[in-house]
Formats: structure tokens, sequence, C-alpha cells
């Protein structure tokens, strides 16, 4: 019983290490070792589930050693005697989660789910993957519950909430997670590269939809955040606000309600969304023949559409009014300060938001 118990003490160091940046060392052999160990624990868990002393003690040991765990590992998830019924999907699930895995062993891992993957009666193995998708069940019934409870009179006071939906919420929270586990990981290099080399990924998964891509930074700008996860979302903000033509495509598919929350958070992208904006206008011409203002170059940022931003910023929060009406005031007075129609774009602007 205690070479039993002493081995449960390593499969949960082992647990933790899979969490943890020191993956970045394990080797394909290391891991087919660790499913072995996982394997074995499961039989065990089957063969003592209904032993009420050796549950007992295998239970009281893990006690023990999850406390003595969480003390070594800052991202310690604790396991119970549960957890040993399905080793290898806890064991899976740590690894594909886990930034510091090597791409290699990834894909060793995934195979894992292919149609060709028996175990020894000739039937497919599918208790790893069936643990997953228990995970992902579970984790998008909990988003579209806290979905709908955002339903309530909050919305009132955040309507922006009604614009993230559960999966990008989901996605936003999880590429957050990973830029903070990455910036924690010693060999992971600049930090700054992190961030290129993440969005990366996800614009290239996104590539035939750039609003999806937009909303999910939206959604890691909008996330509810730790104290050690501010330090990742300002590298976010700060690889958005690096270059225009990201910034302005990032505008242009998020919503003009979750802009404005934007705005209102951040100072820095308040001045660069504003700034944005201003060279909208400035590029507009006026119409003689329909009596509006066209962007020659660009249809789609159009006079309505330019509008309605102002008109989102101005209906958002204190500071950020109090921002574009200054803005708004001191351009038109710089170009001129008219008050008929059709002669300064910004008059014009002043003119179209006071009627709405």
């Amino acid at each position: 019983m205690e070479s039993i118990l002493q081995n449960l003490n390593g499969m949960a160091e082992l647990l933790a290490v899979a969490r943890s940046e020191y993956v970045s060392h394990w080797d394909p052999e290391t891991v087919q070792r660790a499913f072995q160990w996982a394997t074995y624990f499961e039989h065990l868990h089957g063969r003592f589930r209904t032993n009420t002393r050796v549950h007992k003690a295998l239970a009281d040991r893990l006690l023990s050693i999850n406390e003595s765990l969480r003390n070594t590992f800052g991202l310690y998830r604790e396991l119970s005697f549960k957890d040993v019924g399905h080793c290898r999907g806890v064991l899976l699930a740590s690894l594909l989660s886990n930034p510091a895995l090597p791409k290699t062993l990834s894909d060793t891992l995934f195979a894992r789910f292919r149609p060709c993957c028996f175990d020894t009666t000739g039937q497919r193995d599918q208790s790893d993957l069936n643990h997953l998708i228990g995970i992902a069940r579970l984790k998008a019934a909990s988003k579209v519950l806290s979905h709908a409870l955002k339903l309530d009179g909050s919305t009132a006071t955040k309507p922006y909430l009604l614009l993230l939906d559960p999966e990008t919420e989901t996605k936003g929270e999880m590429v957050l997670k990973s830029l903070e586990t990455w910036m924690r990981c010693p060999s992971a290099g600049p930090r700054d590269k992190l961030v290129d080399i993440l969005f990366a990924q996800l614009q290239q998964d996104k590539i035939n939809n750039r609003s999806d891509f937009s909303k999910i930074v939206a959604a890691v700008l909008l996330a509810k955040q730790t104290s050690t996860e501010s330090g990742a979302v300002d590298l976010a903000l700060k690889w958005l606000l690096s270059n225009r033509c990201q910034l302005q495509t990032f505008c242009l598919g998020v919503p003009c309600a979750l802009l404005s929350e934007l705005a209102h958070r951040y100072p820095s992208f308040r001045c660069a969304y504003l700034e944005l904006l201003t060279k909208w206008a400035r590029s507009m011409e006026y119409d003689f023949s329909c009596g509006d203002w066209r962007h020659g170059s660009s249809p789609e940022l159009n006079w309505k559409e330019l509008v309605d931003r102002f008109m989102y910023l101005l209906e958002g929060p204190t500071l950020v009014k109090e921002a574009t009406e200054t803005a708004l005031c001191a351009l038109k007075a710089d170009d001129g300060d008219f008050e008929v129609w059709g002669i300064s774009v910004w008059t014009d602007l002043l003119i179209a938001l006071k009627k709405m």
C-alpha cells in the first residue's frame, strides 16, 4: 500500500509539471511514459473505487499532496480521487492548454484523436477525448448561462456586454490566459514578440473573417483582469496601437459601443481612436451634387458611419464625451469656425450630431 501512495505522489507531481513551463523540455518518450503512468492509475482507481479503506487512504494522501504542491507550483490544480479515474484526460487537457508545449508534441497528442487510435481490444480509445469534450461542454454551458444573466439590470448601465457572444468572450479569456502564462515563462523571449506571435496565429485562423479576430482582441481588452493579467492586457493594447492599419481594421470590425467602452477604459486608445476618426473626416470631400460628404478611396468610410461613431462617443461616459466635444469644437475653430452646411466637415459633423 505504501508503494501505491508513493506512486500517487509522483503522479500528482507529473500532472503539476504538465501545466508548467518545464514541459518545454519534454520529448515524445517522456509523454509516452506519462500516459503509461496515467493509465496505471486509472486501472488502480477502477480496482479500488468501491474499497472504502483504500479509497480513504488515497483521498487522505491527496489532501497532503495538494497542500505541498500548492506551495511549489503557482498554478497548481488540486487533484481529487475522482480525477484519478480519468488521469489520461486530465494529463491531456493540461498539456494541450500549456503554451510551453513544443509543437511536435502537440501534433503527437492530437494524433490520439484520430480514428487509427485503438486500444488493445480493437476499439477506439475515447477516454481522453471524452474528458476534453466534457470540459468543453461545461465551459460552453457556463458561458451561455453567464451571457443569459447579462439580460438583467446590469445591461442598462453596460449595454456593450451584450455585444460579445459567449464564444468570443471565452476565446478572449483563453488568449489572455495564454499570454499571461507565456509572460511568466523564462524561456519565452521578448514580451512584444510573444504578442506578435499569438495574434499572428489568431489572424491566420480568422483570415476569412477579420471582424471575428477584431472582436476577440476586444474581448481580451474588456476581460475581467486579475492583477497579474493586467500586464498582459497592456501588451495587447500596445500591440493594437503600434500600427495604424491594424488599428483601423480593428475599429471597422468592432461595434461602436465596444469602441466607446474601450475609449473609456484606456486613455491611450481614446486618443488613438479620436485621431483615427479625425484623419477619416479630413479625407472626406463635399459632394455638391448630393449635398453630402464622401470618402473617395474607401467607400466603407462613409459619412453616416463617421457620424454614428462620434455619436456613440458623445453618448458614452463623461470623460469620453468631454474629450470628444473638446476635440470637435477645436477642429471646427481651426477650420474657420463656420456655421453653415457644406464648407467645413467639422461644422457639418456638429450640426448632424445635434440633430440626432
